[in-house]
């Protein structure tokens, strides 16, 4: 059967014999009615598969600069760059402490000898002096010196038996004295004796010495070293006493001139 338009007649024709007939019809399908109400929405179908990626669209405006991230880690260090040029000298430092002194290094070899040089050696001006036998003393008493012991030289003289000592040449003297004190028979006690030297009837300034004896069996050893200056010539020193009652010796005495 075949459908035909809508102004064609219906026909039948066979296709057949008078044994065997097949009869073909034409229908002619009818006008389009008016349009029906419409359905009520049907469900939703299936999502349809992925459409593909559509162009790129224009920039947008840069946004706003975010906070700054935490710090990643370090890198690996770099290759070492080529070494470049050397800069100026800069300017000295100051000095450093000095270091701990070296070991000592051999000893070199002996020089050769030099030659024998004069010499305007002179021995030097000296006189000592001495007393054996104990002697007494009282105060002001110029201790005496019976005997000279070493004499050098013209500058210094004394004469034995005597106290004083006379220098005849101005300049540096060194006089040492020592001698023995003890307390003469029947003084008081406690009793005080003092010695010291004189120039030229002035005290010697460190030169005095003393001993306070509390018995008549008591003794003392007593010394001065002092040194003078003597500007005018000829000048003299004596050794002096002080005490109520005492013996002196042996007592010794030595007077060198050191320059001039």
């Amino acid at each position: 059967m075949t459908t035909g338009e809508p102004e064609e007649e219906a026909q039948v024709t066979n296709s057949g014999d008078e044994s065997n007939a097949i009869f073909d019809f034409v229908i002619p399908r009818g006008q389009t009615g008016t349009d029906g109400v419409p359905g009520n929405d049907g469900a939703t179908g299936p999502t349809g598969a992925t459409g593909p990626t559509g162009p790129t669209g224009p920039s947008g405006t840069t946004g706003a600069t975010g906070p700054t991230g935490p710090t990643g880690p370090t890198g690996p260090s770099g290759a070492t760059g080529s070494t470049g040029p050397k800069g100026s000298t800069g300017s000295t430092g100051a000095t450093g402490p000095t270091g701990a002194t070296g070991p000592k290094g051999a000893t070199g070899a002996t020089g050769p000898k030099g030659a024998t040089g004069t010499c305007s050696c002179k021995a030097p001006d000296l006189l000592s002096a001495y007393s054996t036998p104990p002697q007494s003393g009282k105060s002001g008493t110029v201790l005496i010196f019976d005997r000279n012991a070493v004499i050098n030289g013209s500058s210094i003289s004394h004469t034995q038996n005597s106290g004083t000592f006379t220098i005849q040449q101005t300049g540096f003297y060194q006089v040492s004295f020592h001698g023995t004190l003890a307390p003469a028979s029947g003084s008081a006690f406690p009793l005080t004796v003092s010695l010291y030297l004189q120039q030229q009837g002035t005290q010697v300034p460190g030169t005095a010495v003393q001993h306070t004896f509390h018995t008549s069996t008591d003794s003392a050893n007593v010394a001065f070293s002092q040194i003078i200056q003597v500007t005018t010539v000829p000048t003299t020193i004596q050794v002096i006493g002080q005490g109520t009652g005492y013996f002196y010796g042996p007592i010794s005495m030595s007077i060198n001139k050191l320059g001039s």
